[in-house]
């Protein structure tokens, strides 16, 4: 008695291999938008400066205005002291105007404190409104309004 080989090879039907290509599709669909999704991410990163706090005080011949940063971004910023704008013009062009920062350079979350001195005159008054706009090395502006006392 003569057997065929091939009647006896038995193999995965055609729904099972179909369904067995469409689950492997999808894993793999899932795991390149993951993929996708974290590389994206990467690029995304931005910085953000809030002032949690900006208030002004005065003695006999300065007013100083104290202020508090933080940034709430994702990513460093770094702040650039001499592009500190006062009502729209830069430090130079006032006389005895200056920014002491204890840290300039701020991770997500850091936050730094800060004192603006601007001399008591005929440039600064009580009364007075003052825009302070901080300027970062990312090219982004960040204004505070403090009233002078």
């Amino acid at each position: 008695m003569k057997r065929s080989f091939k009647r006896n090879v038995k193999a995965v039907s055609p729904v099972i291999a179909t369904i067995i290509i469409v689950a492997i599709a999808i894993v793999m669909a899932i795991a390149v938008a993951y993929w996708m999704l974290g590389l994206g991410s990467s690029f995304t990163r931005f910085e953000k400066l809030e002032f949690t706090t900006a208030y002004a005080t005065v003695d006999n011949n300065n007013f100083f205005i104290n202020m508090t940063i933080k940034n709430t971004g994702s990513a460093t910023a770094t702040i650039d002291k001499d592009s500190i704008l006062y009502n729209g013009r830069p430090a130079s062009a006032y006389t005895g105007v200056t920014a002491n920062f204890n840290a300039t350079t701020l991770d997500p979350g850091q936050s730094a404190t800060g004192t603006i001195t601007l001399p008591k005159g005929s440039t600064w008054g009580s009364g007075m409104t003052v825009e302070i706009m901080l300027h970062t090395a990312a090219g982004k502006d960040y204004p505070k309004v403090v009233v002078l006392p």
